[in-house]
């Protein structure tokens, strides 16, 4: 079962989130900002997934 996570956030716990993905989306680039959509596993194995926008001149490293 897939969870969904919709929240704000800091530029810091978007890069730890990106450590731990299994899958990173962009679901839209418009505007000076970009969607993206983060899948990852938790330690019991489910598949979850976070929703993040990124505005222009944020700075996230991979």
């Amino acid at each position: 079962m897939t969870k969904t996570q919709e929240e704000p956030i800091s530029e810091k716990s978007i890069q730890d989130r990106l450590r731990q993905a299994s899958c990173i989306t962009v679901e839209s680039a418009l505007r000076n900002k970009v969607n993206l959509n983060v899948e990852w596993y938790d330690v019991h194995g489910e598949q979850q997934n976070q929703k993040f926008t990124i505005a222009a001149g944020s700075v996230i490293e991979f």
